[in-house]
């Protein structure tokens, strides 16, 4: 009786991240379009893009619910309903910015006085624009303009 669920992955071997593991050995999941099986874990660009696919739809989706936005439950922000048109951008794209509001946010918290409960708000004015960026977290967001915890 063998156990045709554990196996070698199928995935692109030639343009696998994962050169020097790759063929990884385990559980596979459910057959892609292409029809091969997959580890998890794999490095094929087909298995990447679906996770990054996959993590950007649960954080779109996240921050829909945050922001309180009603409409249809897509994938697509355009179809979103509320005052907002809203672009959600997750993963390494962002990080920058995040590191530079979080480091703003420190700086805010250190000189901070005792009681004050505002919630904290960046504001980015870059060179060549007189129009600024406002950050500020999600939680904070929804809590103040109606939107759920």
């Amino acid at each position: 009786m063998t156990d045709d669920r554990k196996g070698e992955c199928q995935g692109d071997r030639d343009r696998c991240t994962l050169k020097e593991r790759c063929p990884l050995y385990g559980l596979l999941g459910k057959p892609g379009r292409d029809g091969k099986k997959r580890v998890r874990g794999c490095g094929d660009p087909r298995a990447r893009g679906k996770r990054n696919r996959a993590k950007g739809d649960s954080k779109a989706r996240r921050a829909r619910k945050k922001l309180g936005l009603t409409g249809s439950n897509t994938r697509h922000e355009e179809h979103w309903g509320g005052h907002l048109r809203v672009e959600v951008k997750s993963g390494a794209q962002i990080q920058p910015i995040a590191t530079r509001f979080l480091a703003a946010e420190k700086q805010s918290g250190n000189s901070k006085a005792i009681g004050d409960i505002r919630p904290f708000v960046m504001v980015a004015m870059p060179d060549d624009m007189t129009d600024g960026i406002v950050l500020m977290r999600l939680s904070e967001f929804g809590l103040l303009f109606g939107g759920t915890e």
